[in-house]
């Protein structure tokens, strides 16, 4: 990155500056664009910017992973409901059979995943693509 300005500063200039939301993929390519970042930093930084736009009070996400300035937004448009959350988290604990799940045992690691220095770097290079394509990004 060549500029020393955050990122989510810039996301939010450039949400300024369109004038309406923004899906995070054209949001995230703005930012890169401002920032002149490598692709490699491009993957690197994505999660760190979602993450800031998620815990930073300016921002607000909307519907499909498309971001938006909170002031423009009355409160009843933005505002999730907690009650709403832990009845369809109940909801969905109701429909699980306990019995059904009874022995199941969780699977043990094979010993091939995560060695250091045994050849991870392909498993990396497609784990990175994965990740952009998550945030709507394809390369």
């Amino acid at each position: 990155m060549k500029k020393n300005k955050s990122m989510r500063d810039c996301a939010y200039d450039e949400l300024t500056t369109a004038g309406r939301s923004l899906p995070f993929a054209e949001l995230y390519g703005l930012v890169a664009i401002d920032l002149e970042m490598t692709e490699e930093e491009k993957a690197a930084h994505m999660g760190a910017l979602y993450t800031d736009l998620t815990l930073d009070g300016r921002f607000v996400t909307l519907d499909g992973n498309v971001w938006d300035l909170r002031s423009r937004h009355t409160y009843d448009k933005v505002h999730i409901s907690v009650s709403d959350i832990y009845d369809a988290t109940e909801a969905d604990q109701a429909d699980v059979d306990p019995e059904e799940n009874e022995g199941d045992e969780l699977a043990e690691p094979t010993g091939e995943e995560g060695e250091e220095g045994e050849g991870n770097e392909e498993e990396e290079t497609s784990g990175n693509a994965a990740s952009l394509e998550s945030f709507g990004i394809n390369d």
